[in-house]
């Protein structure tokens, strides 16, 4: 760890950055103030925006929304809510939308969501594509959507999912947001299909850091995430060492931003899992300058997130 810390020492890469940060819903009081604890320090990096996730199930939706609109009032820095569209009316979706536009939330990260067990409505969104041109009729929404680098599991092809990202981007997306994945070239790779395709518009890297490398191989699975084996057995041999896995997730992240950041990118969405101090670090890692905030975050749990309280009509 002491050779990455010399070998960032003063080159600021950070200032340059455009960072964005992920969060989700709390479920109880704990998570409640971990969510807090986590936007507060993460303001301090001065990301360009943050996202909060959202599910559409009745009894996620409520929290969904309440969390995005909280964040978005009490925090300096933009909220982007999430919003899917599989297995919900187009009306169900665009009362969502103006939710967010009537809460002054203008970025959204528009998303085709997995749509619940036998719920196919006959006027939902066809797909991605379909509910950025709808939005876009709401509001002149910043809109940002998937991208995966691997390959999206479902996809019929490399070069149909690239074409389909295409045509996200095309329907006046502004930026697309990967999927995470844990060596440079994958990313590279992946960037350089998008550019033969045509694409221009900007594809932002999602970074995980590894906070446990048992549940992060669980998501990889379920997404088509590869986690290189060499990294797989440096984590396992520390296994029973919190400290060190700690120092190889901020090294692997730094490490591989800083291969990106050579490379000409220029902006990282992290997926924080709500938990503060990987993402952090990393960001600190790479030079990105702390901007103090003029009141703490930690007091924000008067808004009380999971008491139930209603500002949007369950559907």
């Amino acid at each position: 760890m002491d050779k990455l810390v010399s070998k960032y020492k003063g080159k600021r890469l950070g200032d340059r950055l455009k960072l964005s940060f992920e969060y989700f819903p709390p479920k109880s009081k704990t998570m409640e103030r971990r969510l807090w604890r986590t936007v507060g320090q993460l303001e301090l990096l001065n990301p360009t925006f943050f996202t909060v996730t959202y599910r559409s199930t009745e009894e996620d939706r409520q929290l969904s929304l309440e969390t995005i609109a909280a964040v978005a009032k009490e925090s300096k820095i933009p909220t982007a809510g999430h919003l899917t569209c599989a297995g919900e009316t187009r009306e169900a979706v665009n009362d969502v939308a103006r939710f967010f536009r009537d809460n002054d939330i203008k970025r959204i990260v528009a998303l085709r969501g997995d749509a619940r067990d036998g719920e196919t409505p006959a006027d939902e969104y066809e797909g991605a594509v379909d509910l950025v041109e709808g939005l876009l009729k709401i509001d002149d929404f910043d809109i940002s959507v998937a991208a995966y680098p691997e390959t999206h599991p479902m996809a019929l092809s490399e070069t149909a999912d690239i074409e389909y990202l295409k045509r996200k981007l095309d329907a006046g997306a502004n930026r697309a947001i990967t999927q995470f994945f844990f060596d440079a070239e994958v990313f590279l790779r992946f960037r350089d299909r998008a550019d033969k395709a045509g694409i221009s518009k900007p594809i932002v890297p999602g970074i995980l850091p590894i906070h446990d490398i048992d549940r992060v191989q669980a998501f990889g699975s379920r997404c088509g995430a590869t986690i290189p084996a060499k990294l797989i057995e440096r984590f396992s041999s520390l296994k029973d060492d919190p400290h060190g896995q700690y120092h190889l997730s901020v090294e692997q992240g730094a490490l591989m931003c800083e291969q990106l950041i050579h490379e000409g990118v220029d902006a990282f969405h992290f997926y924080t899992l709500n938990q503060t101090d990987l993402s952090f670090a990393v960001c600190r890692q790479l030079g990105t300058r702390v901007e103090y905030m003029p009141r703490p975050t930690e007091l924000r749990s008067q808004l009380q997130l999971v008491s139930g309280r209603s500002s949007f009509g369950a559907r």
